[in-house]
């Protein structure tokens, strides 16, 4: 039988092989790493052979899986989206169409960037001009307001402006003959392309330019209800056929009417172009005179309508 251990004496501790220590110390790293557990130590290979490949193994296929899920995450982004990528969508949704918004309006903006210096100066020269003439109506209007109101010889400044604003409705209309400064265009038109439309486009913008009075070829008076348009035998206005060259005599300030027709992308350069390839000749003068008139129709529907009462 083995002797009873002495007194006071201790057995020292039995240490663990280093092998079991190392695999310990490995299934605690895999632990904290998220690894699996490794094999019983009854199964396993040498920790030599057995551990290093088995994490290998594990960070491959975790790369694997994690390039395979990218384009299946994707998808499902776009097929069934979040709260916040809808809200993201929407941001930039209104953003963008706020950016076009304010390109469309700067573009708007921009109409007369490019045009040149002297294109610039005529308009403001004819701007001017046209300021000055409502000036000068509205210091006429005033006059007659105050002899009216004045109370002296009432009835004779009353017949005055009477007649004054007839005869005025009388050129506008095209009921009365009419002379004053303008200027005498004519359009050569050899290929026949000068149409209704630019005719048309001739006449506004000659009104823009303050023109007053107009005639065709010193027979057809232009009013409100002037019309153009194409016959058998060539242009037509106003029910009267109109042979080529075309003339047209304008009442009105000559400067702003010819700068007017001149300013590049207008009625001159319209006709000059080579769309049309014709001529454009303006002569200003001191007096024209405006014979033709237009001959007034009845109106079928519309009826002067009763004053409205006189403020008090």
């Amino acid at each position: 039988m083995p002797s009873p251990a002495r007194p006071g004496r201790h057995r020292p501790p039995t240490t663990p092989p280093p092998g079991r220590r190392l695999r310990a110390l490995r299934r605690s790293q895999r632990r904290l790493t998220g690894d699996a557990p490794a094999a019983p130590a009854s199964t396993a290979a040498p920790a030599s052979t057995a551990v290093t490949p088995s994490a290998g193994t594990s960070g491959a296929d975790r790369a694997a899986a994690a390039r395979a899920s990218g384009p299946r995450r994707v998808w499902e982004s776009l097929v069934r989206p979040g709260r916040g990528q809808i809200i993201a969508a929407v941001i930039l949704f209104v953003v963008g169409m706020g950016g076009v918004m304010q390109i469309r309006i700067n573009s708007a903006d921009d109409t007369y960037t490019s045009a040149r210096r002297e294109d610039l100066v005529q308009l403001l020269d004819g701007l001017g001009s046209e300021s000055r003439r409502l000036e000068s109506e509205i210091t006429d209007l005033e006059r007659t307001r105050a002899e009216l109101q004045s109370g002296a010889d009432t009835q004779r400044v009353a017949r005055a402006e009477a007649q004054r604003r007839t005869e005025e409705l009388g050129i506008l209309a095209g009921t009365a003959p009419a002379e004053g400064p303008g200027i005498r265009m004519r359009i050569s038109d050899p290929a026949g392309k000068v149409d209704a439309d630019v005719l048309l486009d001739a006449v506004e913008e000659m009104r823009d330019a303050g023109a007053e009075v107009i005639e065709v070829n010193d027979s057809v008076r232009v009013v409100a209800s002037t019309w153009f348009g194409a016959g058998p035998d060539g242009l037509v206005v106003d029910g009267r056929s109109i042979s080529r060259p075309i003339t047209f005599e304008v009442i009105g300030d000559p400067h702003s009417l010819e700068e007017g027709a001149r300013f590049r992308g207008g009625l001159v350069s319209e006709i000059t172009g080579p769309g049309i390839g014709g001529q454009v000749q303006i002569e200003q003068l001191d007096r024209v005179v405006v014979d033709s008139l237009h001959a007034a129709r009845e109106n079928q529907y519309a009826q002067p309508a009763s004053p409205p009462p006189t403020p008090r």
